[in-house]
């Protein structure tokens, strides 16, 4: 693995690991109800993986639940729910035990990237005095699911010495219309029911995930023999996209 990759990797896991370490100091105790039933389909839907043809890695429909926590849990919350789910999605039924290294950066990454995306819709309603909870998937969904891709997608074009613009393009091909579905299903949820109880609507929505999850599960196995991308090392690096 080149230096560069090296450096991506550790700047990722220590980004994460500050914004861990901030949302510890800004804990809250609300609604730990609705945080424990938002934590628990978020784990839940991390165990539903589909592996990405032509990669060492997998997606899952966990950002949904993750999503619709944005509309009810504080922040910190919001972040233990992202490291939960990431840790389930690479632990859970691994074909090949997964080193600390890897799983520390899907971590990191599903983190980062939950985080930033509470932080921008949150801000934005804020400042613009709508406390939609619609609006709040929809910026949250736009800002998560690039970010999450991007991160993904760079650490394995540098890792494995693939053409980057390559990666991106197949990484998107795939967890594109994975993302536009669950931000669908999110959004019509958050819609229907008030910001206090759109976990209701979570616990209704996972049967739609899991069908969901049996679609791409069967499209991904039809496409596997031919989207293997092409590697320039011999050294794989799986990572979890979390969407």
């Amino acid at each position: 693995m080149s230096r560069l990759a090296k450096a991506y990797i550790t700047l990722v896991i220590v980004s994460g690991a500050l914004i861990l370490l901030l949302a510890a100091g800004s804990w809250s105790s609300t609604n730990l109800r609705q945080f424990a039933i938002y934590l628990g389909l978020a784990a839940l839907a991390s165990t539903l993986k589909v592996r990405m043809p032509g990669m060492e890695g997998t997606l899952s429909p966990n950002f949904v639940f993750l999503l619709l926590g944005m509309v009810a849990l504080p922040f910190s919350q919001v972040a233990v729910t992202s490291l939960t789910a990431a840790l389930v999605q690479s632990l859970w039924a691994s074909a090949n035990r997964p080193r600390l290294v890897q799983v520390a950066f899907s971590a990191a990454a599903l983190v980062i990237s939950s985080s930033l995306a509470y932080k921008f819709a949150h801000l934005i309603l804020t400042g613009s005095g709508s406390g939609s909870p619609v609006v709040c998937v929809i910026l949250a969904g736009s800002i998560y699911f690039p970010l999450n891709s991007a991160l993904v997608a760079i650490v394995i074009g540098l890792a494995e010495g693939q053409p980057l613009k390559q990666v991106c393009a197949h990484c998107y091909e795939w967890v594109f219309p994975y993302f536009m579905a669950g931000i669908a299903f999110a959004g019509l949820v958050s819609g229907v029911y008030t910001p206090s109880a759109v976990w209701k609507g979570a616990l209704v929505l996972l049967p739609t995930m899991v069908l969901t999850y049996a679609y791409f599960l069967s499209r991904a196995h039809r496409a596997l023999p031919a989207m293997m991308l092409p590697s320039a090392s011999d050294e794989e690096y799986p990572v979890d996209v979390h969407s």
